[in-house]
């Protein structure tokens, strides 16, 4: 696990991608930046001191600043990969760092695997993409669209290596239906008629995918909603939130809102 840092300043120093039509040895060396390798097409056995990495198609490798590179064997035939050449910072936490970095230092951090599969990300290809057209371009403001395509880089990278995301494509665009329509409570029949499945089957992959069943999913993530909002728009009337977000009345929700978090909505303001 490497933490890394999630304040501005860190400067993209290469970015680009690469078609190897014949296999290829990595290049052996000792590099002051960050290496993010992303395997678009193809296998690599890369090395990191004395550890050996077997690099796959759709994943992504962080080689980390001041240890040795290198390959003994080629690339497969026809490689296709894109590559980013990173600026580290003090306070990113390296892959040798035995404890979470300290918390009271109010540094934010991505909690970033060396070797993430991002087959099931529709976005981080986009995103490495986009990052190479930047880096290339001559466009305004450039340094800080590279920072922020950087961070979401990073944010879409921290989600593919977490254990919780969802791998099923339904229940995925079902949470998905969730978060764009925060108004509404969603029931399963509804659902289920909508994916032509049973109830109980979808309960089922609903309850492996999540942990939580869809009632019970929907009511905690209205309940995150409001715990953000309600501080925000203080001149919002509680009831007012509560009938935003489906709630059938602003005494269903305190109620709800209270058992969550302990205490009441009102407290919160």
């Amino acid at each position: 696990m490497i933490y890394f840092s999630a304040e501005r300043g860190r400067t993209i120093c290469s970015c680009n991608t690469n078609y190897m039509q014949e296999g290829i040895l990595h290049p052996d060396r000792i590099l002051e930046v960050y290496d993010f390798l992303y395997l678009k097409y193809g296998s690599w056995e890369i090395y990191e001191d004395d550890i050996c990495y077997h690099l796959k198609e759709k994943q992504l490798l962080i080689l980390e600043p001041g240890k040795h590179h290198y390959s003994l064997k080629t690339c497969s035939p026809q490689m296709r990969n894109m590559f980013l050449h990173c600026s580290r910072l003090p306070e990113d936490c390296p892959h040798s760092a035995r404890n979470h970095p300290d918390a009271e230092n109010h540094t934010q951090y991505f909690r970033l695997q060396k070797v993430t599969d991002c087959t099931d990300s529709i976005q981080l290809e986009h995103l490495f993409l986009q990052l190479i057209e930047t880096y290339w371009s001559s466009c305004t403001h450039r340094s800080l669209r590279l920072e922020s395509l950087f961070i979401l880089l990073l944010a879409e990278l921290e989600s593919c290596g977490e254990s919780t995301r969802c791998k099923d494509p339904v229940i995925a665009e079902i949470i998905h239906q969730f978060y764009l329509c925060p108004d509404r409570f969603f029931s399963p029949q509804e659902l289920a008629d909508t994916y032509h499945i049973s109830v109980r089957s979808l309960s089922s992959r609903f309850k492996n995918a999540t942990g939580n069943s869809m009632h019970r999913y929907q009511i905690d993530l209205k309940l995150n909603f409001a715990h953000e909002q309600i501080p925000l728009y203080p001149q919002r009337r509680i009831k007012d939130i509560a009938l935003d977000l489906g709630f059938y009345d602003e005494f269903q929700f305190s109620k709800l809102f209270k058992r969550r978090f302990g205490y009441s909505p009102s407290d919160k303001r």
